[in-house]
């Protein structure tokens, strides 16, 4: 049986165990909804088994769950914590290959370059957050209040609602429940429709070493599954990562209980590389930065690549030279670079886009720019890494996330000019500038409007690195110890008046 056949296999096996199964008090168990969704390997089409689409019956039972455990996991120590969690990084690196089988059959992101990678990443995050149990602390201040102590206590804010999408869920789903759970809440994890087996797979091997209830995971659409744990009354925080409409209704239906919410949400970023540049860096690093070998599904991608007129063309031909060098195929062969696009729909939301490409008289499609031929392409949502110069700054194709491997040249002349439409944007995630000037860096960093700056590489956010978007593209930030303390405790004043001693001196 060669490499392929067994990782099938092993990812296969785990879809139909995990098949139409959810997580509530420490058990898999069947949703009271009787209705299913189809889960559908990106690569083939076929599908692999169904998640159950819950509703708020199924909503009630979980958040009743996380509840009923939260008012004891509170009280165990943050260190007991994190040393329970760091025990679940254990067994998820124990497991670690059917973690990547699985998360590469859900996703349709190739097994070497994406899912590999994003197992590795998840594990260290987790070991990072609770490695950092012991730093959940207030602090002390002082006081002209005679005979007063004064200080603040980080508590836990209790039931955590969870939201997470499909382009990285095992990465994302830690990002939310790592800290969420060390800082001393329960969760209920929604994952997405179109991939929840990896999640729920993660969620398993944690519970073995969790109190039953402080991990409990749902899946279904957001109407019937999203809005009433949203809206639940015992659910006091949302996290999400997801699309800019998605995350401006979760902040509508969470704000008449003022709940607080993380929101990480879409990009349309700029890649800008000045004439100064090491051009052998700067290209590598712009076709990393667009996400290619995650069929462009990041919202970090830098789909907008502006580069400086005078290296205009000799950056074109080399960014063509590496696209040509991607192999695409089935994510889980080992071979593949490039897997398949998440579903159908995604898929045609890429075409459209396209469509209005190549109806556009100035645009050139350099590379790709078209559904693969052959017979391993022909039942999967394949759609080829794609670079187009000529396509106009005020083009839907420039000014929209497309979330598929599409990206753009731009030419530019001064920095000026540049800076000035890399910032013509409602979004503010991330962007990278290439250049040798440290001061022009120092003014870029200063200048652009996004959360996430980069100069001289393009590297994907990880554990420790501080990671959100400013404008529409989200609120608060993750992945770092600032994330666990601001998003998942709550301060509390304290002020004491110890009165007069009654010790004889």
């Amino acid at each position: 049986m060669s490499n392929f056949e067994k990782n099938l296999e092993l990812a296969i096996n785990n879809a139909k165990r995990l098949s139409n199964k959810i997580l509530i008090d420490g058990k898999l168990t069947s949703a009271k909804s009787s209705n299913k969704i189809e889960v559908i390997n990106p690569s083939t089409c076929e599908n692999i088994g169904v998640a159950p689409q819950c509703d708020k019956n199924d909503v009630d039972e979980a958040v009743e769950s996380a509840e009923k455990a939260f008012q004891k996991w509170k009280r165990i120590p943050a260190r007991e914590r994190g040393k329970m969690v760091t025990a679940g990084a254990r067994k998820l690196e124990e497991r670690r290959n059917e973690i990547e089988t699985l998360l590469a059959l859900d996703t349709g992101n190739a097994l070497r370059t994406q899912a590999i990678p994003e197992t590795a990443a998840s594990i260290e995050l987790t070991h990072m957050f609770a490695g950092l149990s012991g730093e959940i602390k207030g602090e002390n201040y002082p006081t002209n209040i005679p005979n007063s102590i004064h200080y603040t206590t980080r508590d836990p804010i209790g039931v955590v609602c969870a939201i997470v999408p499909w382009n990285a869920p095992l990465f994302l789903t830690v990002a939310k429940i790592a800290p969420a759970i060390v800082a001393g809440n329960s969760v209920v994890l929604k994952t997405a429709e179109q991939a929840p087996f990896c999640a729920l797979l993660l969620a398993e091997i944690f519970q073995q070493e969790l109190p039953p209830g402080v991990l409990n995971v749902i899946s279904g659409y957001g109407e019937e599954c999203g809005e009433p744990l949203i809206t639940h009354e015992k659910v006091r925080k949302v996290t999400f990562t997801g699309s800019f409409a998605v995350g401006k209704i979760i902040a509508k239906k969470a704000a008449p209980k003022l709940c607080p919410v993380t929101l990480e949400l879409g990009g349309k970023n700029p890649n800008i590389i000045m004439s100064d540049a090491d051009l052998d860096i700067a290209i590598q690093g712009v076709i990393d930065g667009m996400r290619y070998t995650r069929q462009g599904q990041a919202c970090t991608a830098g789909s907008r690549i502006y580069i400086q007129e005078k290296i205009y063309d000799e950056v074109v031909e080399g960014a063509i030279d590496k696209l040509s060098k991607f192999k695409m195929g089935n994510a889980l062969e080992e071979s593949s670079d490039i897997g398949a696009i998440i579903s159908e729909e995604q898929l045609k939301r890429t075409l459209h886009y396209m469509d209005i490409a190549k109806k556009t008289s100035s645009a050139k499609i350099m590379h790709g720019g078209n559904q693969p031929t052959g017979d391993e392409y022909k039942n999967g949502f394949f759609y080829e890494p794609t670079l187009m110069t000529g396509v106009p700054v005020e083009s839907p194709v420039c000014q929209e996330e497309i979330f598929g491997p599409v990206a753009c040249a731009i030419p530019f002349k001064t920095f000026d000019e540049v800076m000035k439409s890399a910032n013509d944007t409602p979004f503010g995630l991330s962007a990278v500038l290439w250049t040798q000037n440290l001061s022009r860096a120092l003014e870029f960093v200063e200048e652009i409007e996004a959360g996430f700056v980069q100069v001289n590489q393009c590297v994907a956010p990880r554990a420790n690195v501080s990671y959100g978007g400013l404008k529409m593209s989200g609120l608060g930030k993750e992945y770092a110890f600032d994330s666990m303390i601001n998003h998942f405790t709550q301060s509390k004043t304290v002020l004491i008046n110890r009165g007069k001693s009654n010790i004889d001196n």
